[in-house]
């Protein structure tokens, strides 16, 4: 069943790369490839040390039944904002065009991360109560 999801996959990033060459007119295949590879630096050098940090380190001294909501709760706030940091600092904000990017992406954010972890905070406390420390 794995290598059928892998070959999926691979299949699917193909599939992606050759829509962005086919129509490099449009999708400018340069800027594209530098952004994914940025990307997934930004992911690899910064967003996974700093989870994988917290994750590790800070929840330690929490009990073991609030662990794992936590840290869920953590990563989901963690790709969210690497996902949105385009629009939340406004690249491509004008100011003699008020209707692109018109609404507050940053109190967005912070009202997704806040209830995503309030998500965990309600798990952690369920797992807490019901005596459970493991997934």
């Amino acid at each position: 069943m794995a290598w059928a999801a892998i070959a999926a996959g691979w299949s699917l990033m193909g599939w992606a790369v050759a829509g962005v060459l086919r129509e490099a007119d449009r999708t400018h295949p340069g800027s594209w490839a530098s952004w994914v590879i940025g990307a997934a630096l930004v992911h690899d050098l910064v967003v996974l040390p700093l989870v994988l940090l917290f994750g590790l380190g800070l929840t330690g001294g929490l009990p073991p039944a609030w662990r794992g909501p936590i840290r869920a709760g953590v990563t989901v706030v963690a790709v969210v904002g690497l996902a949105t940091w385009p629009t939340v600092a406004r690249f491509g904000a004008s100011a003699d065009n008020p209707s692109i990017l018109p609404s507050s992406a940053g109190r967005n954010l912070a009202v997704i991360g806040a209830a995503v972890l309030a998500v965990g905070l309600v798990a952690g406390w369920v797992r807490a109560r019901r005596g459970r420390s493991g997934p």
